[in-house]
């Protein structure tokens, strides 16, 4: 039993009548609610937000800040305490260069991280920072491997809440106790977690939020969740950030202004808002089950069939697998063309996890809120053809 009508909210999107859409992971498909407000705006009002006293930018304003409040009430948090960004990647970024570091800090990251939670801390090299890099048992984090790398030079920890190879989902509100007990902040990577399952910001310092996953938002958006705002110093500069600029002086705007100078994605972030409506309607929990579900169906019917390695463990909508002898790449290109199932394969910029399996990446299956059981049989079958193709190759 669905806790919402799939085939009302199927109408959203409609691209799903013309394909197997698995790929979720990766990008969710943006519902008719957030393209409509969109070309609301370019039709209607469009204009630049904060930047004018007519109409259309009060009115431009009004519609942006609305998001960011649609989001606080999301998260249980604070407005003012969440920046716009483009991205996850650009989150992080955010964090990795608005922190003050000096030559012998340390960070703590892990082998399960995408190259965005994991490039931006590798870079810091440069200042002299060590990256200490734990490892992980079976694709879950143990927090005392984290608590046991702690020192007193260090400065972050960084961790991903959902590899997206995996699936698993960390103990974050374990290792952010730890952290805090030791007065190191934690940053969370929340690109396969937020509006896919509750996520609670108590013991996280930086949340890491994509606007285009779980929240069914359009490409170009996402957010970063600070909870000291004052503990990051900017790292882009330019118009809208300051209250009085003089030869001898910069008055910096109070957050969240000065985190958010120049024109960012207006018609973006004013399309999230009511994705994020959406998600709010069918309710993650609800969310969380369904996918949960499907994922379970999915890893089922998978492992069933001969010559399929599945790596990921039950329990979530994320399914990554091979085809004992077939190239991923291959094998995902065929399942497009043969039967219009979208799925991703290759290493997931997330080279060092997919690498530890020792294989050539892998093809990777993601189920999403819209997602209908038929979807995933259509997968499975499509597979089991695939393996039987290879075994009919094999006997000649």
């Amino acid at each position: 039993m669905y806790m919402y009508d799939l085939n009302s909210l199927r109408k959203e999107f409609p691209v799903l009548s013309k394909c197997v859409y698995l790929d979720s992971a990766s990008t969710s498909q943006t519902p008719r609610c957030s393209v409509d407000a969109m070309c609301e705006y370019f039709f209607e009002y469009a204009a630049n937000h904060g930047r004018g006293a007519h109409h259309l930018a009060r009115k431009t304003t009004e519609k942006y800040e609305e998001t960011r409040a649609r989001l606080g009430r999301f998260l249980n948090v604070s407005p003012d305490h969440l920046i716009f960004t483009k991205n996850t990647t650009d989150s992080v970024n955010t964090v990795a260069n608005g922190l003050s570091w000096k030559r012998g800090d340390e960070i703590i990251t892990t082998w399960l991280e995408h190259h965005s939670n994991l490039l931006p801390w590798m870079m810091l090299k440069k200042k002299g920072v060590r990256v200490k890099i734990v490892s992980h048992e079976h694709g879950y984090l143990n927090p005392r491997t984290i608590d046991e790398a702690i020192t007193k030079k260090t400065r972050l920890i960084a961790v991903t809440h959902m590899p997206n190879i995996l699936g698993t989902v960390q103990p974050v509100d374990e290792i952010g106790r730890i952290a805090h007990d030791a007065g190191v902040p934690l940053l969370v990577d929340g690109a396969q977690s937020v509006g896919h399952f509750p996520v609670d910001v108590t013991h996280i310092d930086y949340l890491a939020i994509p606007g285009h996953k779980g929240l069914l938002g359009p490409q170009g958006t996402g957010a970063l969740y600070m909870k000291d705002p004052e503990s990051l110093e900017c790292s882009v500069y330019g118009g809208g950030m300051v209250g009085s600029v003089s030869h001898k002086r910069v008055e910096f705007l109070p957050p969240p202004s000065r985190f958010e100078p120049g024109t960012p994605n207006i018609p973006g972030v004013i399309g999230l808002g009511p994705a994020i409506d959406l998600v709010c309607s069918l309710g993650v929990r609800n969310i969380h089950l369904h996918e949960r579900d499907l994922g379970n169906r999915m890893h089922k019917g998978l492992e069933e069939i001969p010559g399929v390695t599945v790596y990921s463990p039950p329990g979530t909508g994320v399914v990554s697998f091979n085809i004992a002898g077939q190239n991923p790449n291959e094998c995902a290109r065929m399942l497009d063309e043969h039967r219009r199932i979208c799925v991703r394969s290759g290493m997931h910029c997330a080279e060092p996890l997919a690498s530890s399996y020792h294989c050539e990446g892998t093809i990777r299956a993601s189920v999403g809120c819209y997602t209908v059981p038929a979807e995933v049989d259509a997968l499975i079958e499509s597979v089991r053809a695939l393996t039987e193709r290879e075994k009919a190759v094999e006997s000649r």
